[in-house]
């Protein structure tokens, strides 16, 4: 039927159009080079030095570490939405499977079809055009790769792996203090580098749940900020349902998780994209 054709040509328009976008996203990734540290030091306050506040945050840490410290591999299917300056730049099914602290997999899909693959196998991030036959694979030596050129957030990879397992990532830091919110209402885990508060890390009045965290670089500037909207019991562990990871009114990144897999067997090869022959 002539129906048919303008139907395909339609479909195969829409694909186009969407993985338009996507190349574009992915090209900022591929042709930017690393950032350089700008701007103005942004001053923050003195942080008193409180030995028992000390103390208990070293408490608070070590729960942290612990949480869903026996899930050793996920996978799951989901929605990715990208937001920059309000405005949607990716809507788009994905699927994904990870192994902490480093190996992650990940298969972006346009009109149902699968648009990108990213892998990371902890030595080489590797990533591939999947709507051309035969797509060449690229990759890039990083053993933690920063995705801010593909997700506009410079976010690290073991930093999504552990958001993805419901654990809140614990950055590099020489002292930690906790203490009261101004508002009197939950508490915040300082993490600090010197002087300098590194990641902010927010917990309930018991201190027994937290749901958002803040990282800093080391000019004292928000780098990105993870907050668990919804989450869910699998297999006994308590993960994100829908999880947002944000960059200030710059970008936002949501995840909407709706199957999520625990203790799933994985080979290295999930976390390595083979070049096609020939």
């Amino acid at each position: 039927m002539k129906g048919n054709g303008f139907f395909k040509r339609a479909c195969t328009t829409d694909r186009r159009r969407v993985r338009a976008i996507l190349l574009a996203v992915l090209a900022a990734a591929l042709l930017g080079g690393c950032a350089s540290l700008t701007g103005v030091m942004v001053s923050q306050p003195e942080v008193p030095e409180d030995p028992a506040a000390a103390a208990e945050a070293l408490s608070v840490i070590a729960k942290l570490q612990q949480a869903n410290r026996a899930l050793k591999t996920f996978k799951g299917v989901g929605r990715l939405t990208v937001r920059q300056a309000g405005k949607v730049q990716v809507d788009e099914r994905m699927a994904w499977v990870g192994a902490p602290p480093l190996k992650l997999s990940v298969v972006l899909f346009a009109a149902s079809f699968p648009a990108l693959r990213m892998a990371g196998d902890g030595e080489w991030l590797y990533y591939q055009d999947g709507q051309e036959p035969g797509a060449p694979v690229k990759r890039i030596r990083a053993s933690d790769p920063d995705f801010k050129r593909i997700l506009s957030i410079p976010i690290q990879a073991s930093d999504i792996i552990a958001l993805m397992c419901g654990k809140m990532p614990i950055k590099e830091h020489t002292q930690a203090t906790i203490q009261p919110l101004a508002s009197g209402q939950g508490y915040v885990l300082l993490l600090m580098d010197g002087r300098s508060v590194r990641q902010k890390i927010f917990f309930d009045d018991a201190k027994s749940e937290t749901r958002q965290t803040e990282v800093y670089d080391s000019w004292g500037k928000l780098v990105f900020q993870a907050n668990f909207l919804e989450m869910q019991v699998v297999g006994g562990y308590r993960v994100p349902s829908r999880l947002v990871v944000s960059h200030g009114k710059d970008a936002t990144v949501q995840v909407l998780v709706e199957k999520y897999w625990a203790d799933v067997p994985v080979t290295p090869e999930m976390f390595v994209l083979a070049v096609p022959p020939g």
